[in-house]
């Protein structure tokens, strides 16, 4: 009997639960040598669970992200010519800061890390910004550890991305020390004759200690070295503070200023939403929407939101279909259990609205029929096509597709 034999009497003995002598198990693996090429890990672990020597309970545990919900999907952005993402590139890579601002949930963070990731493949840094953001957590400061270095300085001394996310909710006063940088973002040094660079004309900012950072002093990659740019995201013009989103601030226009010729208003992208989710869901979460919109509801269902429950639709098909894909999760006495579903998801964000809206939602024409059954069938009878064609995976096993089955699946 070859090696292959035996892995397949492993896995037919398992499945039919009927192995529960270890020696037994043991006996045959002695004969075979295990390795990533013969033996799936998945098995490996299977098989580590049932030889559990102290016989204890397992406790609740869920697989680490899988490897297609990295690299094998498509970039969730284009640049094409004239949209809105080219003209922020082009501002980025000219030194201009830019400025995002639209409604709660119109994926204005999702954009500017989109772009940071995919597009500028820089460092990218963060600052949450709201009326408690601490001067040290943007220039830097003494902290019962030590002392810290802020976002904005890393992102200077490195050659990165600085995200401002909601910058009106800043403190006027500690906005004011993201001036300086603001100010130099498009600062280059002068180069000689020879082309070299003169070091004494590289910008600089101080620190929270006041030393001087020079401008991508700690870059990597020195190609990046004088590449520092800056997205901030808002919901209001940073002018004047709006009435629907509570913590915005007037900000003085010496911050304003700084990106000026750079404001992007973003709304909702159908087109986009589409790209990124599963036909169900969009359906759901874009009947939804409609319906809070016509109340003029505080809630709303925002990309973030969408891409939430597009996760959550994605497991629950992997796990229906016994994917390699699907997460596994037990309960305590180690048993596989049933990931949420989306039909959790939504109870859960209806759950934030009043009685008589989620009453009046319920009988929603529009509603109704993106969350019927017949939708829902029709949803698991063509997800497995539509996660071939994101992944260019085989969901059922796990394959890599050739290329004349994605082409099949573009046409």
């Amino acid at each position: 009997m070859d090696e292959n034999e035996v892995i397949k009497q492993i896995i037919e003995t398992i499945r039919k639960d009927i192995v529960s002598d270890k020696k037994f198990i043991m006996s045959i693996l002695a004969k075979i040598e295990l390795t990533e090429d013969n033996i799936p890990s998945k098995l490996i672990l299977s098989l580590m669970n049932k030889l559990n020597a102290q016989g204890q309970v397992r406790m609740p545990v869920s697989n680490k992200p899988k490897d297609f919900a990295g690299t094998k999907a498509s970039k969730p952005i284009s640049v094409g010519d004239g949209s809105i993402e080219s003209k922020i590139v082009s501002d980025l890579l000219d030194g201009n800061n830019v400025y995002l601002m639209g409604k709660a949930g119109t994926g204005k963070t999702y954009l500017a890390e989109t772009i940071a990731e995919y597009v500028m493949g820089q460092p990218v840094f963060m600052v949450n910004c709201s009326q408690w953001t601490s001067p040290i957590e943007i220039r830097g400061g003494q902290t019962i550890k030590g002392y810290e270095e802020g976002q904005l300085i890393k992102a200077w001394a490195e050659g990165g991305i600085l995200i401002l996310d909601e910058l009106p909710k800043l403190d006027p006063n500690t906005a004011g020390l993201l001036n300086a940088a603001l100010a130099k973002t498009g600062s280059n040094p002068v180069y000689d004759e020879k082309g070299d660079i003169i070091e004494s004309t590289v910008p600089y900012i101080t620190n929270g200690r006041g030393d001087k950072i020079y401008k991508g002093q700690d870059a990597k990659d020195k190609d990046l070295r004088f590449r520092f740019c800056v997205i901030a995201t808002g919901n209001t013009d940073m002018i004047n503070v709006g009435n629907k989103y509570g913590g915005n601030q007037r900000q003085d226009y010496s911050l304003v200023d700084r990106f000026a010729g750079s404001f992007y208003v973003i709304n909702n992208d159908p087109i986009k939403e589409m790209q990124l989710t599963y036909p169900y869901v969009f359906n759901l979460c874009n009947a939804m929407r409609k319906y809070l919109e016509s109340k003029d509801a505080l809630q709303s269902i925002s990309l973030r939101t969408m891409l939430n429950f597009n996760r959550t639709f994605e497991q629950e098909m992997l796990y229906k279909i016994e994917s390699p894909f699907a997460d596994e999760i037990f309960n305590n006495s180690g048993e596989k259990i049933a990931p949420k579903t989306i039909e959790d998801s939504v109870n859960s964000f209806l759950n934030m609205l009043e009685k008589n809206m989620r009453d009046d939602l319920d009988n929603d024409q529009e509603f109704r029929s993106a969350k019927s059954e017949r939708a829902k069938t029709q949803a698991e009878d063509d997800f497995r096509s539509h996660f071939m064609k994101k992944y260019h995976l085989n969901p059922r096993n796990g394959d890599s597709l050739t290329e004349k089955e994605i082409t099949e699946l573009d046409k």
